[in-house]
């Protein structure tokens, strides 16, 4: 076989007057010469049978491999999903749910990709070392996103906060939809959905306005020195103890808790259930108003100032 390429390949060499088709030639015919000179028939016959088992066996171990690792993320999700269903049915803190079956799951599909890579043949030892490396280096790179790791941790654990609190953290305030590994993720009466880290919310101060069953209703309101005071907290505690949402059993307070150049400011206080705060709020505030206009006591409005400007020529 090999005299018959290397015939063919002389008799194009001879009949071809390019120059560089003889070259392209030659090359070709050395390479001819090269193998069949240094490679034997039986030899290169053993390897390339070695070579066809060696693809048939690692064939099968990436074929096992892909089927562990289909199979195996399959049947993570369905324990994931059992495992969801049974701490709801055990009422477990919807806090904890959502941040330890994440875990879960990681934990769960990096043992089943190792199983994998350990099916192939590669030691899990070393590959093992290799990612603790990969994960020194991509730690020190993620330093913040460990400290959000750590802050979810302790929030779970302390519990400052839990899923459907309405907190006020950060300048932003709403309920707290979702506690994941690294954020935090709360919805504003606005409908908009804020995403806070949780190193920073752990660092810093957090209103909770659902711990207690109970809060407490503000409304200033500002009266003229003229006013008759006495006559004005009457009408006004009289009002607060005939709306039904206000808790007679907590204190009632109208009471001045300012003075200044032009007013007089009424601190106007009561007690609501936690569910009935901005429902009341928004009655109180319409009621405040009809009762002092019915009982003829007016709020004070800020002092306007008129300039009149005379120009020069209207002067003259």
């Amino acid at each position: 076989m090999a005299g018959f390429f290397i015939l063919c390949n002389l008799n194009k060499y001879k009949t071809t007057p390019n120059l560089s088709q003889k070259f392209i030639i030659f090359t070709d015919y050395a390479l001819i010469y090269l193998i069949f000179a240094e490679i034997r028939l039986p030899m290169n016959t053993e390897k390339f049978e070695w070579l066809i088992e060696e693809l048939i066996r690692y064939g099968i171990k990436f074929g096992i491999a892909i089927l562990i690792i289909a199979f195996g993320f399959w049947i993570g999700n369905r324990l994931k999903n059992i495992i969801r269903n049974r701490m709801i049915k055990r009422e477990v803190d919807p806090s904890i749910r959502e941040f330890v079956l994440p875990i879960i799951d990681v934990i769960f599909k990096v043992l089943i990709i190792l199983t994998a890579i350990n099916t192939v043949g590669i030691q899990v030892t070393s590959f093992a070392a290799i990612m603790a490396g990969l994960a020194a280096g991509v730690g020190l790179s993620l330093q913040g996103s460990l400290s959000n790791f750590a802050g979810g941790l302790l929030i779970i654990l302390f519990k400052p906060f839990k899923v459907g609190d309405y907190i006020e953290a950060l300048s932003n305030s709403g309920s707290v939809e979702s506690i994941s590994i690294l954020y935090t993720t709360i919805v504003t009466d606005g409908q908009q959905v804020v995403v806070l880290p949780n190193s920073a919310l752990l660092n810093n101060p957090i209103k909770n306005y659902s711990i207690k069953d109970t809060r407490r209703l503000d409304i200033k309101i500002g009266l003229s020195y003229n006013e008759d005071l006495k006559k004005a907290q009457e009408i006004l505690k009289d009002m607060l103890k005939n709306e039904p949402a206000v808790l007679q059993n907590k204190p009632i307070i109208v009471e001045i808790i300012e003075f200044t150049d032009t007013k007089i400011n009424l601190a106007v206080r009561a007690f609501v259930k936690r569910e009935d705060y901005w429902n009341t709020y928004f009655k109180l505030y319409k009621e405040t108003k009809e009762t002092l206009d019915k009982n003829g006591i007016s709020i004070s409005l800020p002092p306007a100032e008129m300039r009149i400007i005379q120009n020069q020529e209207s002067q003259q």
